[in-house]
């Protein structure tokens, strides 16, 4: 009976621990960063933006990508992962919103944009 519980266990919650351990760094603390920390803070944790600008409304954007090589399996790479991150601030600096977006560029090694439909400047 008790190791039909673990198993039943294991079952149900195995695949949640499991994507939790894949989550990447960027997203964990983007998580945790909402609502309250500055621009100068994520990029001290982050680095320099690929892209920073400002919206019409006065919103601050900065945009990041990080590209990393599948090695695949054999001889060959199955391509290049590309993340991009798109982090808007309010006015008074503060973290609101951000997305991921992630692609897997399949053969390419150095594609021309990082994820479909990625950002664009307006």
């Amino acid at each position: 009976m008790r190791c039909s519980l673990v198993i039943c266990l294991s079952a149900v919650l195995g695949p949640f621990i499991g994507c939790t351990l894949f989550v990447p760094t960027e997203t964990l603390y983007l998580q945790a960063a909402q609502d309250h920390a500055t621009a100068a803070e994520v990029k001290q944790k982050l680095g320099v933006p690929r892209v920073t600008t400002t919206t019409a409304t006065g919103e601050h954007v900065l945009v990041y990508q990080s590209r990393e090589e599948d090695p695949g399996y054999g001889w060959t790479s199955k391509g290049l992962w590309c993340d991009e991150y798109v982090l808007t601030f309010d006015r008074s600096d503060i973290l609101r919103r951000w997305t991921h977006k992630s692609h897997l560029h399949g053969g390419e090694r150095m594609p021309l944009y990082c994820v479909p439909g990625g950002y664009q400047a307006s």
